[in-house]
C-alpha cells in the first residue's frame, strides 16, 4: 500500500512538473527560420591604385538602406545551416563644385565626375552546437562567403578626355570560421550574436582579411511569426591584384548599421 501511494505520488509529480513546464521559445527550436528586413547601411571606402587613394563618399552617399536576409535551417538539434546575403549598389554622376586629381590628372571644377561602388557578401556554412538545450544554442561553424567589389571612377575633361583611377568588377570566394550564439530570455525573448571571419591569400588574386558579424534581440509574439533588431558589420581590408593591369588595389572598406527584420519560422527540432 505505501509502495502504491509513492508510485502515485510519483506520477503525478511527473505530469505536473509537464503540465507547467515552460514552453521553449520558437527561435531556439525553429526547423526553419528566415529574417528579411531593410539595413540601414553606413559606407567607409578607401581604394587606393599604385601610390593614390580615393575615398568613395567624397562622391557618393555614405549611407543607404537596401535589403538583407538572413536564415537557419536545423538539420538536428545539434547541426545546422546558416547562410545570409545583403547587396549595396551605389552610382552616382555630377560636375565638380572644385579642382581634384584622378590618376594623376588634375580636375577643373565643372567637369563630369561618375562613380560606382556596388558591394555584396553573401555567406553560407554548416554549424554545430556544442551546447543545445532548451534556452541557448553556442556552437562553431565553417562555410564560404562570397565578396563581390565593383569599382568605377573616372572624369569627363573638357579638351583632355577621360581620365580613369579604377574600373573593377570581381567576386571572391572565401573560407570563413565562425562561433554563433542564440539565447532565449523567455518564451517569447531571445538574442543573437554572431562572427565570423577569414584572413588568407587566394594565389595572386586576393590577399586580405574579412569580418562579419551580427547582434540582437528578437521578439515571438506568435510561434511562426516575430520581429527583430539587430546591427550588422563586415569590414574587409584587402589587396587585389590582376584587376588593373599590372597595378595592385587596395581595398578598405567598413559597411554596417541596424536591420529591422521580420522572422518566419516552421517546424521543430525538439
Amino acid at each position: 500500500m505505501k509502495k502504491t501511494a509513492i508510485a502515485t505520488a510519483f506520477c503525478i509529480g511527473v505530469i505536473s512538473t509537464g503540465l507547467h513546464a515552460a514552453p521553449i521559445n520558437p527561435s531556439i527550436n525553429d526547423r526553419f527560420a528566415l529574417r528579411g528586413g531593410p539595413f540601414f547601411a553606413s559606407m567607409d571606402t578607401k581604394v587606393k591604385v599604385g601610390t593614390e587613394e580615393q575615398t568613395f563618399e567624397d562622391y557618393l552617399d555614405d549611407s543607404k538602406t537596401t535589403a538583407a536576409i538572413q536564415g537557419i535551417w536545423r538539420i538536428s538539434k545539434h547541426f545546422r545551416l546558416n547562410f545570409g546575403y545583403w547587396a549595396v549598389n551605389r552610382d552616382e554622376s555630377e560636375s565638380s563644385d572644385q579642382n581634384f586629381t584622378i590618376g594623376g590628372i588634375t580636375i577643373p571644377a565643372g567637369s563630369s565626375v561618375g562613380a560606382t561602388f556596388d558591394s555584396s557578401l553573401g555567406t553560407a556554412s554548416l554549424g554545430w552546437s556544442f551546447v543545445a538545450n532548451d534556452t541557448t544554442e553556442f556552437g562553431v561553424d565553417l562555410g564560404i562567403a562570397a565578396l563581390g567589389l565593383k569599382s568605377e571612377l573616372g572624369a569627363s575633361v573638357p579638351g583632355v578626355g577621360e581620365a580613369s583611377f579604377t574600373a573593377f568588377d570581381e567576386t571572391y570566394p572565401l573560407p570563413v570560421l565562425g562561433l554563433y550564439v542564440d539565447h532565449a530570455l523567455s518564451p517569447m525573448w531571445s538574442i543573437a550574436g554572431r562572427v565570423s571571419g577569414v584572413g588568407l591569400t587566394i594565389g595572386d588574386d586576393f590577399d586580405g582579411n574579412l569580418i562579419n558579424a551580427s547582434g540582437g534581440v528578437e521578439v515571438r509574439p506568435w510561434k511562426n511569426f516575430g520581429f527583430g533588431l539587430a546591427y550588422l558589420y563586415s569590414s574587409a581590408d584587402a589587396k587585389l591584384n590582376n584587376v588593373i593591369d599590372d597595378k595592385a588595389v587596395n581595398v578598405d572598406w567598413t559597411y554596417q548599421g541596424p536591420f529591422a527584420y521580420i522572422t518566419l519560422g516552421f517546424g521543430e527540432v525538439r
